[in-house]
């Protein structure tokens, strides 16, 4: 399986400012050895959230657990919010195979309706015609951050799935690759990054194959 993008840029190691505001409000979340979890609804969908989850297992060798800073999702990605109602559950997960990464966080959200499949649906349609954003973290004054986007392709993902590369601009850039997978009322997000390289598109495709069919 490969992930096909026509940026091969070296990136220098990003501030850690840019580095939140990059995952998104994902805010470089994300921690298998201790996940946060937020159920805003009261409901217990573990079950679903436990298969849905990865473990460094599941990734090439020589990865690991890495430490979570919270759970935190919500951004406008090319005029599409990507989290457009709370979800019932939130839980989250990073991997590294260093202090300096290379990183692989995963994000699952449990909603009530049909979120994801109608997000992963806007994403498919603004993409193609989408060349940036801007974002801006939730902490008071926080930066704007500006994004480069284009169109990823990700081989054994799920059809009804959504993949992009973004790369923020400015002194310190990073890229990061990012995927969308809907499982039924669940969104899965699984995002790749390094902080002096390109994204290794191995990483994507292991941890896409070991999600399990959506229903």
């Amino acid at each position: 399986m490969r992930i096909s993008s026509s940026s091969n840029r070296p990136r220098r190691h990003p501030s850690r400012t840019l580095l939140l505001t990059l995952s998104f409000g994902l805010a470089a979340t994300l921690s298998a050895c201790g996940d946060e979890t937020k159920d805003d609804a009261g409901q217990d969908p573990e079950v679903q959230v436990a298969d849905l989850l990865l473990s460094a297992r599941d990734l090439p060798e020589g990865w690991g657990d890495s430490n979570s800073q919270g759970v935190d999702y919500r951004v406008t990605v090319c005029g599409v919010d990507l989290e457009p109602s709370a979800p019932a559950k939130a839980v989250s997960a990073r991997f590294s195979q260093g202090p300096l990464g290379p990183f692989l966080e995963q994000h699952v959200r449990v909603y009530e309706d049909d979120v994801a499949r109608e997000v992963v649906a806007e994403l498919q349609q603004a993409l193609p015609d989408c060349t940036g954003y801007e974002a801006k973290g939730s902490a008071p004054h926080s930066p704007t951050a500006r994004f480069d986007v284009e169109p990823l392709t990700v081989e054994g993902a799920p059809a009804d799935s959504v993949a992009w590369r973004q790369t923020s601009r400015g002194d310190l850039p990073i890229t990061s690759d990012l995927l969308l997978v809907p499982h039924g009322n669940t969104a899965v997000m699984l995002m790749s990054y390094a902080l002096r390289d390109n994204p290794d598109p191995g990483v994507l495709e292991q941890a896409v194959a070991s999600l399990p069919a959506a229903p």
